[in-house]
């Protein structure tokens, strides 16, 4: 009796032995498993929403563009619209279709009037996060920057338009808004985006502009309507020599183009730049556009916005600009480098 009473003894601790190492392993094959289920899940599976939504706009956008470009080897994409000067997007929509514009990049002070234009032209219109005053973007940086990161993250294609007027500025608004827009570079280059500047030109603000580029060289902003300075004394030194050099020195800056037709009056001193006295293109800028063409697009934010004028100033710019430059720099200025920007990846013909 005590010989089977050891062997029972024996057996029940052999069971129990069993039990805990099936249990163990059943443990260990559930973790396994689900580490397989994940290694063999496809990779578009694993995408976020708002990456399999930004892959879709994409492609949207691109059968537009070729739609256009199968009755026109110029369409233009317009990188500077603000919405704000529209009554609607059906009439901003109208004078793009009169200029042989196929995409326009929106803005806006309010984030659901961005939304509402682009839900309503979704192959047409790309957004971006909405515009910004210096009350904005400088004296609440905190709140301004947590709301284009948000925006950034659920489908927006670049930063919209911040605007600055430097002049007006002290030492104290300056410091604020080196701060602030050195946030605002950095949110852009962490997000593969890039930022749209109203800047007067100005001494001040671009040293502030060219101190942040080179501590971000990576960073790309678009400095919007070159060739036009409203204060002559401003910047003085204002003009293709400069730009041509800020080119060179920034690889990420790049400039907008679109411009008022010139004055008549050859005494009137020379806002537009981009035109001689007397309304002729300047050689100057034409053998900038030239020679730095990978730094120059459209951008058309027009006043009054109706569809008359808007269209007006783009067959100009068609016209006088592109139409005075060789076709390969013409095909970057009018759709190919604001494709690259946008989309990160350069157009595939």
């Amino acid at each position: 009796m005590a010989f089977t009473g050891r062997g029972g003894a024996v057996r029940a601790r052999r069971r129990a032995i069993r039990l805990i190492v099936f249990s163990f392993s059943l443990l260990i094959g559930a973790f396994s498993t689900t580490g397989v289920a994940d290694a063999a899940t496809p990779p578009n599976a694993l995408k976020s929403k708002a990456k399999q939504n930004r892959d879709a706009r994409v492609e949207l956008y691109e059968r537009t563009l070729r739609r256009h470009l199968a009755s026109d080897p110029y369409p233009l994409v317009d990188l500077e619209i603000s919405l704000d000067r529209w009554k609607s997007a059906g009439r901003l929509i109208e004078g793009m279709n009169r200029a042989g514009v196929a995409l326009g990049s929106v803005t806006a002070t309010s984030e659901e009037a961005v939304k509402k234009a682009v839900a309503q032209y979704p192959g047409r219109l790309i957004p971006l996060t909405t515009s910004a005053t210096p009350k904005d973007w400088m004296e609440d940086s905190g709140a301004h920057l947590s709301g284009m990161k948000r925006q950034l993250e659920g489908g927006a294609f670049g930063i919209g338009k911040i605007t600055w007027r430097p002049a007006s500025s002290d030492k104290a608004q300056m410091t604020r808004a080196g701060e602030a827009l050195g946030a605002i570079i950095r949110l852009a280059t962490q997000t593969r985006s890039f930022l749209v500047l109203d800047m007067p030109p100005d001494d001040g603000g671009l040293e502030l502009i060219e101190r942040l580029l080179r501590a971000a060289p990576e960073a790309r902003i678009i400095w919007a309507q070159a060739g036009r300075i409203l204060n002559l004394n401003a910047l003085p030194g204002y003009g293709h020599g400069l730009l041509r050099a800020l080119s060179l020195r920034h690889a990420g800056l790049l400039f907008t183009l679109t411009q008022d037709p010139p004055a008549s009056d050859a005494t009137v001193p020379r806002r537009n730049h981009l035109y001689d006295p007397g309304g002729a293109f300047s050689r100057e800028w034409r053998a900038l556009l030239e020679a730095r063409v990978g730094h120059f697009t459209a951008g058309n934010d027009s006043s009054p916005a109706n569809p008359a004028t808007y269209a007006r100033r783009m067959l100009f710019f068609r016209e006088n600009v592109l139409g005075n430059i060789s076709p390969p720099a013409r095909k970057l200025i009018a759709y190919r480098n604001a494709w690259r920007l946008l989309m990160n990846r350069r157009w595939k013909p």
